[in-house]
């Protein structure tokens, strides 16, 4: 058997590019291309992420053995060369499009008659130019679109053997798969190809109430709480989408859809919440029988998730809470920017284990944080101890924005690129939004103490894991709905990042000050950004934010400015 790769570059170039380098089966760096170019959900060549990781890396172009491609023809090969109308297209598109459904019928018989190797034959020489473009001439692998998202997720995951589903809209004309991970092999199960029901369930119902799909679903997600589901609705979504042992009910994506059909005819006799609250319930009972099902089949109960269904946290806890599931992790970075990661993982062959860290983008150098300050006309000081300063800020009721230490990777902001207030206000969810010019029915997110957390969370066992990195909510406890109200959802559930020592040790140590302070471990923890744009990344990107919101203190690496 031939030895793997030592070095690996994994790219995803469809929405969400990114790239990722992955040294002797390491992920060492991993950056979001929307991170550095400032375009919400990218679908440019992620060139200046490739740029990113080789420089955090260490690694020169020509230190490269391949470049692995994290799905293989989605994007099609026309959307990759003429990849700047792909992006127009992408960013106004609806769900409705007629266009669309036949984009997914034709990627679904790519497919079927085993064509893969005609898309993948056009899109080698597009790759080939841009990569050389970058300095980048290694050879290039195709990875399928849901084997990448498995890797990512199966080999990340704290248990072996794992079952992993992966679910998304549809890359490489499937929506649906699933994996046994067994001493880091993957091997299939089962596939489910793009015509199944689940590709535009819940983007479709997200557009019809008024959102942009593929971005606001998690809107629908934390409206859904705000109602009792109907009934009669709940079967209406039935139709819609159910589990039709083994996979998903089928779409006729052949015919157009319209909002004029009898479904969304019907779904406009109820309200907004009443159609959030269905639809959610539907989803989760639906692909809560699926994975049932395939846990069974397989004897396998621990369960692995990647792909961009399982950015739905509420969904994550109800598969975490059926009787037949041990633990579950969910991949931090599950939508389609993880697929860089995952197929430079398959591609080195990296060993199973625990994820050791999300923090894998750039740091904020000190004469960047110095020189952004300084532009901004800041005044900022270098505490001696910065943590137990940010810490009695917090208690005084002061919003603080923290830019520090490593980029996460995913779309959550994890303590280094956060907004942080204490979590006791009840009001704070609708006041700081409208500072940061967000629409949000969901609560902000509580960071709590890794060792506080069964104070303060129910069921957490099997979960941790996936806990670390605000994928999954939990219901509360008595004590933490009365002492923490501001992240407590209308139905008594959060979704926290538990922080630990090891993880991130600066930012556990101003939860450590601030519950010395207040007797309470865990503050409010939003992602650092404005409204539809992208969580900050560079210092300058801080300052900018930062007097924009108009909030109260900056952390900007080791320097603290305070209005």
């Amino acid at each position: 058997m031939s030895k793997p790769p030592r070095i690996v570059l994994g790219i995803a170039d469809n929405h969400d590019a990114g790239a990722a380098l992955v040294v002797d089966g390491v992920v060492v760096a991993a950056v979001s291309e929307e991170r550095l170019n400032r375009t919400k959900h990218s679908g440019a060549f992620p060139a200046l992420s490739i740029a990113e990781v080789l420089r955090l890396g260490g690694v020169r172009p020509r230190d490269i053995a391949c470049v692995a491609v994290g799905t293989a023809y989605t994007p099609a090969a026309a959307l990759r060369a003429a990849r700047r109308w792909h992006r127009h297209l992408k960013a106004g598109a609806s769900q409705f499009s007629y266009l669309l459904h036949l984009y997914i019928v034709y990627q679904v018989l790519i497919r079927r008659f085993g064509l893969e190797w005609v898309e993948k034959f056009a899109s080698w020489p597009v790759l080939r130019r841009e990569l050389t473009r970058v300095g980048l001439r290694a050879p290039i692998v195709f990875v399928d679109h849901h084997l990448a998202h498995a890797a990512s997720a199966g080999l990340s995951a704290p248990f072996d053997p794992a079952l992993v589903v992966t679910i998304d809209a549809m890359g490489d004309g499937t929506s649906v798969a699933v994996h046994g991970c067994r001493g880091g092999r993957l091997d299939p199960v089962y596939r489910q190809s793009g015509l199944s029901s689940i590709n535009t369930y819940y983007s479709r119902i997200t557009e019809f109430l008024g959102f942009k799909p593929l971005r606001h679903e998690g809107k629908i997600t934390g409206l859904a709480a705000y109602a009792e589901a109907p009934r009669e609705l709940v079967c209406l979504c039935e139709d819609a989408l159910r589990f039709d042992g083994p996979g998903f009910s089928l779409h006729n994506y052949v015919l157009p859809d319209h909002v004029g059909d009898r479904f969304y005819r019907e779904l406009g006799r109820y309200t907004r919440d009443e159609i959030a609250a269905a639809a959610q319930r539907n989803l989760e009972a639906q692909v809560g029988a699926f994975v049932s099902y395939w846990v069974h089949r397989t004897g396998l109960r621990d369960v692995a998730l990647a792909g961009g269904l399982f950015a739905n946290v509420k969904l994550n806890q109800r598969i975490h809470e059926l009787p037949s599931v041990g633990s579950v992790f969910v991949y931090p970075h599950m939508s389609d920017g993880g697929l860089a990661a995952g197929a430079a993982m398959k591609v080195a062959a990296s060993p199973p284990g625990a994820m050791p860290t999300a923090y894998l983008g750039p740091d904020i150098p000190e004469d960047e944080a110095k020189a952004a300050l300084a532009g901004g006309g800041l005044a900022y000081q270098r505490p001696r101890d910065l943590e137990a300063r940010v810490a009695r800020l917090l208690v005084e009721g002061k919003v603080v924005a923290r830019a520090a230490g490593r980029l996460e990777w995913g779309p959550r902001a994890l303590g280094n690129r956060s907004i942080l207030y204490r979590a006791d206000d009840p009001s704070v969810n609708d006041w700081l939004n409208r500072r940061l010019h967000r629409t949000e029915f969901m609560p902000f997110a509580p960071a709590t103490l890794a060792e506080d957390a069964r104070e303060c969370y129910l069921e957490l066992a099997g979960a941790e894991e996936a806990a670390r990195f605000m994928t999954i909510c939990f219901s509360c406890t008595p004590w933490m709905a009365r002492r923490c109200p501001g992240v407590v959802h209308v139905d008594g559930t959060a979704r926290p990042q538990l922080v630990r020592v090891q993880d991130n040790p600066a930012f556990h140590r101003i939860l450590v000050a601030y519950k010395r302070m207040t007797g309470v471990g865990t503050v409010v923890n939003t992602s650092f950004n404005m409204h539809e744009e992208p969580i900050v990344a560079t210092a300058a990107d801080a300052v900018r934010g930062y007097q924009e919101a108009g909030l109260d203190a900056l952390v900007l690496g080791p320097f603290l400015s305070v209005r």
